[in-house]
């Protein structure tokens, strides 16, 4: 695309503004079913998203009904099990380090203020170990909403392919 054609293409700047200006992280859902063409849109404007030479590295699964009942139902039920009896921690490795192992300023900071108003609102207290149980729990089962999406990404994959990932999930 040459730099001429990026005024009909974006016919309203502003709208992409208020799009990312508007963002938010919602923790509570209504009931009401998503309609299938809805779901496919967002996932077809998602989709045109950069990626080096073009290999769209995501997947998408779309969780409805029984399908984000029984994995939610699978996934707690395994976070129950880890609540119960923490030893079970040792039986689990994550692929890949997703914090730091240590954390330093400026992100421990706003890691720490971020919790503090997240969980205050919530009425849950620094060592909570019952409140954050639970409130985790909620995280799994996708805050009630009528459906999920679960992204994946394949494992031969490099780093590189990690930031297109991120940028389709951006326009999710």
């Amino acid at each position: 695309m040459i730099l001429s054609q990026v005024s009909t293409v974006v016919s309203d700047p502003d709208s992409v503004d208020a799009a990312i200006s508007s963002r938010f992280s919602a923790r509570a859902f209504l009931p009401t079913p998503v309609a299938r063409e809805a779901i496919e849109e967002i996932l077809a404007v998602a989709s045109r998203a950069p990626s080096g030479t073009n290999t769209q590295p995501w997947k998408v699964y779309v969780l409805q009904g029984a399908s984000l009942t029984r994995l939610s139902d699978q996934v707690c039920a395994a976070h129950d099990a880890l609540y119960a009896n923490p030893e079970l921690a040792s039986e689990y490795r994550e692929e890949y380090d997703y914090y730091p192992r240590k954390w330093v300023s400026p992100y421990i900071d706003r890691r720490r203020e971020n919790g503090w108003s997240l969980y205050g609102l919530l009425g849950i207290t620094k060592g909570d170990k019952d409140k954050m149980h639970a409130q985790h729990q909620r995280n799994y089962r996708f805050f009630d909403a009528p459906l999920g999406f679960m992204f994946t990404i394949d494992r031969v994959l490099e780093r590189g392919s990690l930031v297109d990932y991120g940028m389709f999930l951006q326009n999710v």
